[in-house]
């Protein structure tokens, strides 16, 4: 059981994106996009959201439960002179997996209304094996300057520090907004783009790739789905391939309705495919803000 707090952390830190996966496959073969990634058209207008919209997940390995993850839409709030919507996701280890690897991490996000781009990103987790330092990153999408991100991280109460990140996109992705966006991008089966996504402290490199249409059998019954593949690698803060980092592979499914509801995503690791699947969904009380 000694790989399990690598897994759990390896899935949990990313969905990437979000930014996935730092036990990934270490072969040089991807079953992601290949060859080249034409631009195209990703998260135009205004974020397909609705206020008090929740998803919930179960994640899990082999049969294994690792941990339950919430996706929530919460109010319009004004911030920075933007009105934004505030999209939280909460990621909690379960069960065994609690023992072994502490992950109570919560990132939130302020989502432009008009554009769907991040205002703010800001992440509060425990320190990699560690059940009581808490690391705090925010991340200034609405401050960039030129090619460079403001970014600020502190453990625990200290006071932050600076840790610019270079860009080298026109536009950032934060995790939720990634998600966010995937859900109204619509197009024929291989459109790409070529996106940066961050992950809290550090940004990942993503080429995505819109798949097949499908059925997908969930605890919410047999639903129609629309299938992406993704292939990422993390940066350095230089902007520039972390030749440390592995790169990784994932798919995810969305409901192919007008609802758009993220319905699973699987991560290809070492130690096998994680998965997570929906297990509840609940619309929301608000208007929603994409007709």
């Amino acid at each position: 059981m000694g790989y399990l707090p690598d897994v759990i952390r390896a899935f949990l830190i990313a969905v990437v994106g979000s930014s996935l996966l730092a036990c990934g496959s270490s072969s040089p073969q991807s079953t992601g996009p290949t060859g080249p990634v034409a631009q195209a058209e990703f998260g135009a207008g205004t974020p397909l959201a609705t206020p008090g919209e929740r998803m919930t997940y179960r994640v899990q390995l082999r049969g294994m439960e690792l941990a339950t993850m919430q996706i929530a839409v919460g109010d319009l709030t004004a911030l920075s002179g933007k009105q934004t919507i505030v999209v939280q996701v909460h990621a909690k280890s379960v069960g065994l997996a609690s023992m072994v690897a502490a992950i109570d991490d919560t990132f939130t996000s302020w989502i432009d209304v008009t554009t769907g781009r991040s205002v703010r990103f800001a992440v509060d987790e425990y320190e990699t094996n560690s059940k009581t330092n808490v690391e705090h990153t925010i991340a200034d999408l609405i401050g960039r300057s030129g090619d460079q991100v403001p970014i600020t991280f502190a453990l625990n109460d200290a006071p932050p520090q600076p840790e610019p990140q270079k860009v080298t996109q026109a536009d950032v992705w934060d995790y939720n907004a990634f998600l966010i966006a995937l859900r109204s991008w619509e197009g024929a089966p291989g459109r790409s783009a070529q996106i940066e996504v961050l992950r809290s402290r550090y940004l990942w490199s993503m080429a995505v790739k819109i798949g097949g249409k499908e059925k997908l059998e969930t605890e919410l019954g047999e639903l129609p789905a629309l299938r992406f593949d993704a292939h990422t690698f993390k940066l350095t803060r230089a902007g520039a391939k972390d030749m440390t980092s592995d790169e990784r592979d994932l798919s995810i499914w969305i409901s192919d309705d007008n609802d758009r509801v993220p319905l699973k995503l699987v991560a290809r690791t070492d130690y096998g495919d994680v998965k997570m699947e929906i297990v509840d969904y609940q619309p929301g009380t608000g208007t929603r803000l994409r007709p």
